[in-house]
C-alpha cells in the first residue's frame, strides 16, 4: 500500500482545528475553536473556505452525510442541524434530541442514526426531518440495514436480555419491534452480554460472559443466523491490577466492514475477525467504521489494510511529529484527512 500527501491547507496563526471530516465531491468539513464558541467550515479541494455554522459552545462535535438524500447533519453541543449537501443551505434541525448526543452516523436510504445520554437511540428521515423510530439502549443495541435497503424498508436493531436462566438475543425490525430472528442459550445471571447486527445481512453477533466484576467466565462470541448459532471466539477475563475485580474478555463489538468484526477487551492488541473465513488480524483501537476495510492507528499515524495485513505511514520522514492526528478515512478508502500543528493534509492511499 502506498501513501502520499497531495495537498496541504495552512491555517492562520492562533486557529485551533479540532476535527476534520470528509464530505462528498472531495470537500471537507472543518471544526474550529473560536473564542468562546465553535465555527464549522466547508473547504473545497482548491482551498476555498466557507463558514457553515457558528455555535457558542466548545462541546462535542459530530457530523454525518447521506448520498441518497443529499443531506448533511452537523451537531455541536447536541444541536443537530441539517444542510443541503449541494447548496450548503440550512434545512432545519432534527427533533427529539436530549443532551448529550454522543453518536451520529448515516443509516442508509436517506436516514441518520444518533444516540444520546438519555439512553435512547433514534432514527431520523433526512427528507422530512422527522423521527422515524427510537429504541432504548438498555435492551436494543446497534442499527443495521438489510441487503438491498430501499427507501421505506425497515432498519434492523438487536435485542439482548437475560431471562429465567437463558440469554435471549434477537434481530428486530426497528420500526415494528417484531423479531426477524431469535436465539436463546442457557446462561446464569449476572452476566455481561452484548449484541450487534451485521450490516448487509439478516445476521447478528453477540458476546456472553457469565459472572460479575469479582470473577468473569471466559467471554464467548457467537455468530447468529436465522438457522443457528456458531461459536467463533473465546477470550479470558482480564484482572484489573491489584484490585479484586475483573473485566469481561470482550467488552465491545463493532463491524469495520460487512465481513470484518472488531473485538475489544482483555487481549492486546485488539482483534479483527473475518466472519466468512475466520481469519484474524491484530488491530489498533477502532474509533469509527471504515467501509473500505482500512483501519487507522491514530496513535502511530498509520493505516492498516485488513485484507492484506499491510501497514503504511501517514506522515513524512521516519516518525510522526507531535500533534499529528489522523481524523478520518473517506468511505472509499482512497483519502485520509490528517491534522498537523500547521494545518490540514490530504493523503491518497493506493492498495
Amino acid at each position: 500500500m502506498n501513501t502520499r500527501c497531495v495537498h496541504r491547507l495552512a491555517l492562520p496563526s492562533g486557529a485551533t482545528l479540532r476535527r476534520a471530516a470528509h464530505l462528498n465531491d472531495a470537500r471537507a468539513l472543518l471544526f474550529f475553536d473560536e473564542g468562546d464558541g465553535a465555527r464549522v467550515e466547508i473547504v473545497d479541494p482548491d482551498g476555498a473556505r466557507r463558514v457553515l455554522l457558528r455555535r457558542d459552545t466548545h462541546e462535542l462535535s459530530l457530523s454525518a452525510w447521506d448520498t441518497h438524500s443529499g443531506r448533511l447533519v452537523v451537531s455541536v453541543d447536541s444541536a443537530p442541524f441539517v444542510f443541503d449537501l449541494r447548496t450548503e443551505e440550512p434545512l432545519g434541525r432534527l427533533p427529539g434530541v436530549a443532551p448529550t448526543l454522543w453518536e451520529l452516523e448515516p443509516a442508509g436510504a436517506g436516514q441518520v442514526m444518533g444516540s444520546s445520554s438519555d439512553g435512547w437511540r433514534r432514527l431520523w428521515d433526512l427528507q422530512t426531518l422527522a423521527l422515524v423510530t427510537q429504541r432504548h439502549l438498555r435492551w436494543y443495541k446497534g442499527w443495521s440495514a438489510p441487503v438491498g435497503l430501499l427507501p421505506g424498508d425497515p432498519t434492523l436493531t438487536c435485542l439482548t436480555s437475560m431471562r429465567q436462566g437463558r440469554w435471549v438475543s434477537a434481530l428486530v425490525n426497528a420500526h415494528t419491534g417484531r423479531d426477524v430472528g431469535r436465539h436463546h442459550r442457557p446462561a446464569r445471571s449476572p452476566a455481561h452480554h452484548a449484541v450487534l447486527p451485521r450490516p448487509g445481512a439478516l445476521e447478528w453477533v453477540g458476546v456472553l460472559a457469565e459472572g460479575d466484576e469479582r470473577r468473569y467466565a471466559p467471554a464467548q462470541l457467537f455468530h447468529f443466523t436465522q438457522d443457528g448459532a456458531r461459536l467463533i471466539d473465546e477470550a479470558p477475563a482480564r484482572r484489573l491490577g491489584r484490585e479484586r475485580r475483573s473485566a469481561p474478555g470482550i467488552v465491545r463489538l463493532q463491524f469495520i466492514t460487512n465481513d470484518w468484526l472488531y473485538t475489544e477487551g482483555a487481549r492486546r492488541p485488539h482483534q479483527a475477525i473475518h466472519l466468512p473465513t475466520g481469519a484474524r488480524r491484530d488491530c489498533p483501537l477502532v474509533y469509527g467504521r471504515s467501509p473500505s476495510g482500512l483501519v487507522v492507528d491514530h496513535h502511530a499515524s498509520t493505516v492498516l489494510d485488513l485484507a492484506s495485513g499491510e501497514r503504511a505511514a501517514l506522515y513524512p520522514g521516519d516518525a510522526p511529529e507531535k500533534g499529528r492526528a489522523v481524523d478520518e478515512l473517506s468511505p472509499d478508502g482512497q483519502t485520509a484527512l490528517v491534522r498537523t500543528p500547521e494545518g490540514l493534509e490530504w493523503w491518497t492511499l493506493t492498495r
